[in-house]
């Protein structure tokens, strides 16, 4: 617990009991008297209330209020095993009592006290003290900075992927899959230097298993329930009361989990914890994404299995794994693949649980109840693994060893702990395992797509998470920094309750304030540009956010038309809130308000839809509520080809073969026809914003020191059609301006349009090189060319004017 906390919460108090004094000796009796007891007794409670909590979250925490404490006072403590926190209660209660009996000695002093005169002095400095109270409590700064940080939608998809289950490659003979949750075991324990010889059986696992050593842990997954959703989801557990639409009735219900993408490949999920399935909703999250049988200590003792031989929270270990096996060896003799998931009690904080067949072991000296415990589940574990091992069932079984979370700060080995960078405990072994150790920077939200590319479902991302072994960039690896990450995702808070936990209902209007670019529905605010899945009845399914940044997943996942054309059905109820010219699509009548923003509501097989200018800065869209009016598929048919033609990027790409053994970043080049909806000529993120073709070269130094540098520089313009002027050959160009020492070439590149000029098209092309597609281009029309360091055309691709076209370049050593 940090001390410097507890002392400034003592701190607080002090100046508390010094305001009562002073209070006291300003009371009168009298109507403003009366008002000014009310009050003291209403801030009082408020203070009590505040401090108490604040110290009984602090011990659990470490840091205060945040997502795990708000998280169980919005789901409750049922299955919590309060037995052994009862000294917090307590603790909570007597300073509940404390504050109690100062309000009873105020009002009772109050009623005494038969003086009607005011003093003005010792009240003002009552007030002040209780000013200085409040301020100095770490509690208030803590609720202040959690409540009212600032909350961001717009850059969230730029980041989350939403899994395409009906994309995920089927497997002829998939792997089955055993993840063993360790209670709080991090991966610190494992450090010899720190705790010699504690986990020798895990120690001996690793030997046969890939090992990542870089797990980090982030805000919103520092607990059982948030370990397990940051894991399986690719998201943080992140607690908002915003959401007035949330209900417990479903567990994430909008989020696609590991659990719901095996399922769809035919596995048998199990869930089998120690613990009570209640506590904190582990059971319903398991139940609503894929899992058949979920079973914890009531599923258990209701079986008669481990009744007379609990602790606290649940099932002891060597009960808990002596099942497991047992429903692994019935498992394994079927033949759709299966998964168990489980998680033990025996590490649980703040002393562990020593397990009966671990009664005389000891870890050292023995003095350290939890290590002790952790010693014993290791040996347990041992045990398990060498028996499913002898089994053949690791023969084609996925074996996952990994941490729910890091120790929290009230366990006693914590100092010891701190003593090196923690990080996650994260090894997968079994079938197909070819034994490494890797150190790339993740959290825990990047195990289940690396898990999922084990399995030999291919590299994806899931939610927020990245495959490890994939080429798509970790979170952490985005923001180097831990408290970068936890920011990013503390202002994703609200975006991350809406989208998974439910959305507020639509009513039939909706209200637009376009001077801050928001949708308002029952007072909740969301930015657009946004597409809004809705059903007839008001609820709302998905809201898709418009990104920035379109280009940086190399296809056209950031385009909401990209959901239109390929993923909703003909009949679903939309409103579609983006610049006029993209909706013109669907009305051409819209294409007049360039520049301006514009609704179309309907569905894309409605022969009635709904569709405007939004002109005023608080305007009202009365919505479209029903679906059952006439359907034309051929018109969601012309739609789709009209959308995918009209406003995607027409992408390409190019795998490029440089001559270095340096591992080069993905890179995309766009251009853009003169009529395009997306509007980006780019190379590697350089816009170029004037009309006209250009070759554009991107060049790298490398040391060892630094990493590896990019530049991206605009050479030249090209005129193909001014026949005033001498012909130009490739190589003049690419001499135009010299590289910067220590720089190389990767590539070249012409992008852009032609001039529309060129009314006769090129009549002045390069020389030295042949470009089919260039020679034969039309004003306004989009260009790209390809060229290796050493100017060798390496791909063309062209594309019409009012198009936009791409390239996503990879390089050989990438792939």
């Amino acid at each position: 617990m940090d001390m410097d906390n507890n002392l400034w919460s003592s701190i607080a108090v002090v100046l508390y009991l010094f305001a009562f004094y002073f209070l006291i000796k300003s009371v009168r009796r009298g109507l403003i008297g009366g008002a000014i007891a009310i009050t003291f007794s209403i801030v009082s409670l408020l203070f009590s209330l505040l401090t108490g909590s604040y110290l009984i979250a602090n011990w659990f925490t470490g840091i205060g209020f945040d997502d795990s404490v708000f998280y169980q006072l919005r789901f409750g403590t049922e299955g919590i095993g309060l037995w052994e926190f009862l000294p917090l209660i307590l603790l909570f209660v007597s300073v509940q009592i404390f504050f109690f009996l100062l309000i009873v000695f105020y009002i009772r002093f109050f009623f005494k006290n038969k003086s009607k005169s005011f003093s003005t002095l010792p009240f003002f400095m009552g007030v002040g003290m209780i000013f200085c109270a409040f301020f100095v409590a770490p509690a208030t700064s803590n609720l202040i900075s959690y409540l009212f940080t600032a909350q961001i939608m717009e850059d969230f998809p730029e980041y989350f992927v939403k899994p395409q289950i009906s994309k995920i490659q089927n497997v002829n003979k998939p792997k089955n899959v055993l993840y063993f949750y360790l209670e709080s075991l991090e991966r610190n324990y494992m450090d010899e230097n720190l705790f010699p010889g504690l986990l020798p059986e895990l120690h001996k696992i690793e030997q046969d298993s890939v090992t990542f050593t870089h797990i980090g842990q982030t805000i919103g997954g520092s607990w059982t329930m948030a370990g397990m959703v940051a894991s399986q989801c690719g998201l943080p557990l992140l607690s908002v009361f915003t959401n007035d639409n949330f209900h417990m009735n479903n567990f994430m219900p909008d989020a696609v989990c590991l659990g719901d993408i095996l399922k769809s490949q035919g596995y048998h999920l199990e869930f089998m914890g120690g613990a009570n399935n209640e506590f904190a909703g582990k059971g319903l999250f398991y139940k609503n994404h894929g899992f058949i049988n979920v079973e914890g200590q009531k599923e258990f003792i209701d079986k008669d299995i481990g009744d007379g031989y609990l602790n606290s929270w649940g099932l002891f270990d060597d009960t808990l794994y002596e099942q497991l096996f047992n429903r692994i060896k019935t498992l394994h003799k079927k033949k759709s693949p299966w998964g168990v998931f489980s998680i033990n009690i025996g590490t649980h904080q703040p002393e562990g649980y020593l397990a009966r067949q671990c009664e005389k072991v000891k870890y050292g000296d023995g003095n350290d109840n939890l290590l002790n415990a952790a010693h014993c589940t290791d040996a347990l574990i041992g045990q398990l693994y060498r028996a499913l091992k002898a089994e053949g069932i690791l023969d084609d079984t996925v074996v996952v060893f990994a941490s729910d979370h890091l120790a929290p700060v009230t366990v006693k080995p914590y100092e010891t702990l701190e003593k090196a960078e923690r990080h996650n405990l994260f090894m997968v072994s079994g079938a197909g395992i070819h034994p490494a150790k890797k150190n790339r920077p993740g959290t825990t939200l990047d195990i289940a797509p690396t898990l999922l590319n084990y399995l030999q479902f291919g590299s994806q991302a899931i939610g927020l998470g990245r495959d490890l072994n994939g080429k798509l960039p970790t979170l952490a690896e985005t923001f180097p920094l831990q408290k970068l990450i936890d920011a990013k995702l503390i202002s994703w808070r609200k975006v991350i309750d809406m989208s998974f936990w439910g959305y507020p209902d639509l009513k039939n209007n909706l209200a637009i304030s376009l001077n801050d670019k928001k949708i308002v529905i029952d007072n909740q605010k969301f930015p657009f540009p946004a597409l809004i899945r809705y059903t007839p009845s008001g609820k709302i399914e998905e809201i898709l956010y418009g990104s920035e940044n379109v280009l940086s997943s190399g296809d056209n996942r950031f385009l909401l038309e990209f959901f239109l054309s390929s993923l909703i059905v003909n009949n679903q109820l939309f409103l579609w809130i983006d610049r006029c010219d993209a909706l013109a699509t669907l009305n051409p009548g819209l294409g007049g308000y360039k520049g301006s923003y514009c609704y179309y509501n309907g569905s894309l097989a409605s022969t009635r839809s709904v569709s405007s200018l939004i002109s005023n800065d608080n305007s009202s869209i009365k919505l479209e509520m029903d679906n059952a009016f006439t359907i034309s598929s051929s018109q969601a048919s012309y739609f789709r080809k009209e959308l995918i033609d009209k406003n995607l990027i027409h992408w390409g790409k190019v795998i490029f073969t440089p001559e270095t053994q340096i591992s080069h970043t993905e890179n995309t080049v766009s251009a853009a026809g003169i009529n395009a909806i997306v509007k980006s000529t780019s190379v590697a993120g350089t816009e170029i914003s004037d009309p006209g073709l250009f070759l554009v070269r991107n060049s790298y130094n490398y040391s060892p020191a630094s990493g590896i540098n990019y530049k991206t520089e605009v050479m030249s313009k090209i005129s193909l059609c001014d026949k005033s002027s001498d012909s130009f050959s490739i190589a003049q160009l690419s001499n135009t301006l010299p590289l910067e020492k220590g720089y190389v070439p990767l590539f070249y590149a012409i992008v852009g349009n032609l001039d529309q000029e060129c009314k006769q098209g090129v009549t002045h092309p390069l020389t030295g090189i042949s470009l089919n597609d260039l020679s034969n281009l039309k004003p306004g029309e989009p260009y790209i060319a390809l060229f290796d360091k050493k100017m060798n055309t390496v791909h063309e691709k062209t594309g019409h004017s009012n198009q936009t076209i791409a390239i996503y370049i990879k390089f050989n050593d990438n792939e």
